[in-house]
C-alpha cells in the first residue's frame, strides 16, 4: 500500500509528540520525524490551531491536545471490544481491591487503554493513554515476553534508562525475567517505574499463541504480601483467560 506523504507526516509528528509529551522542540521534533523545519512548521501550528497539539508559550515545546484526548474517548466508548475488556478489568479489581489495567505494546513503551481504580483511599492512579517504557513495568515486560530478545535489544539501542533507582538496565537481567515470562510465569516490579508501588501482570496471547496485550495488578507497597500476591494472580489469570475469549471478535 502506498501512503500519502503529507498524511503521514502528521501522523509521525504525533506519535513522536505523544511518546515525548511536553519535551519536544521544533527542532527536535524535526530531527526525531526526519523532516525539514521549514516543512514541519505549518503542520505544528496548523495542529496546534485545531487543537490536537499544544506549544508551551514559555519553552516552546510540543504536547498532545485536547482535541486527541476527546478523539480517544470516543473511540473507549464506541469500541464494544474494550467496553468487554474494561469490564474484565473491574472484575479484577473487585477480587483484589486495587487498580488494574490493560495495556498494549507502542513501540518500546506500554500504553493503557483500560483501566479500574482501587476503590481504597491510597492507590496508584492509572491514566488512560499514559504510556511508559514498557523495561521498567510489570505489564510492559509482559507484553515483551511476546517479542524475541533481539527484537528487545533494538527497541532500546541507547540502552534501557533507569525510572527509578530499581530499574533494571541490565539486558541480561531483563532477558532473564522475560524468559520465565515466556514459560508460564507473571511479570513483576517492584518500584521500577514508581517508589512505593508493586506490580503483577501477565499477558494475554490470540489463538496462535501471539502476545497481544497485558494486564496488570498495581499495589502500595504497605498492602503488599504473599497471601496478596496468590490473589492477584488468581485475578490475573482468570481475566486473562476471558479476554483471551474476545481476540476473535476484538480483532474482527
Amino acid at each position: 500500500m502506498t501512503l500519502h506523504n503529507p498524511t503521514y507526516r502528521v501522523v509521525k509528528i504525533l506519535n513522536a509528540v505523544s511518546e515525548r509529551n511536553g519535551s519536544l522542540s521544533l527542532s527536535s521534533i524535526a530531527k526525531v520525524c526526519g523532516i525539514p523545519v521549514g516543512t514541519i512548521l505549518p503542520i505544528l501550528r496548523t495542529l496546534c490551531e485545531a487543537g490536537y497539539l499544544s506549544c508551551d508559550p514559555e519553552t516552546k515545546t510540543y504536547a498532545i491536545g485536547i482535541r486527541c484526548f476527546l478523539t480517544g474517548t470516543a473511540f473507549t466508548r464506541s469500541s464494544s471490544s474494550y467496553e468487554g475488556v474494561s469490564a474484565v478489568v473491574r472484575m479484577i479489581t473487585d477480587r483484589t481491591m486495587e487498580t488494574a489495567q490493560y495495556g498494549l505494546l507502542e513501540g518500546g513503551n506500554v500504553l493503557y487503554v483500560a483501566k479500574s481504580e482501587s476503590p481504597q483511599p491510597v492507590r496508584m492512579y492509572a491514566a488512560i493513554g499514559r504510556t511508559l517504557p514498557a523495561y521498567g513495568t510489570a505489564i510492559g515486560k509482559a507484553l515483551l515476553s511476546g517479542l524475541e530478545n533481539e527484537r528487545v535489544r533494538e527497541l532500546y539501542s541507547q540502552g534501557l534508562a533507569p525510572l527509578t533507582e530499581h530499574t533494571i538496565t541490565r539486558f541480561d537481567e531483563l532477558f532473564l525475567q522475560l524468559d520465565q515470562i515466556r514459560n508460564g510465569g507473571f511479570a513483576e516490579e517492584c518500584e521500577e517505574s514508581n517508589l512505593g508501588i508493586r506490580c503483577l501482570a501477565m499477558p494475554v496471547h490470540d489463538r496462535g499463541g501471539k502476545v497481544v496485550g497485558a494486564v496488570s495488578v498495581v499495589i502500595p507497597l504497605f498492602r503488599f504480601s504473599e497471601q496478596k500476591a496468590i490473589q492477584i494472580k488468581d485475578a490475573l489469570r482468570a481475566a486473562s483467560k476471558n479476554i483471551e475469549a474476545m481476540i476473535p471478535l476484538m480483532v474482527s
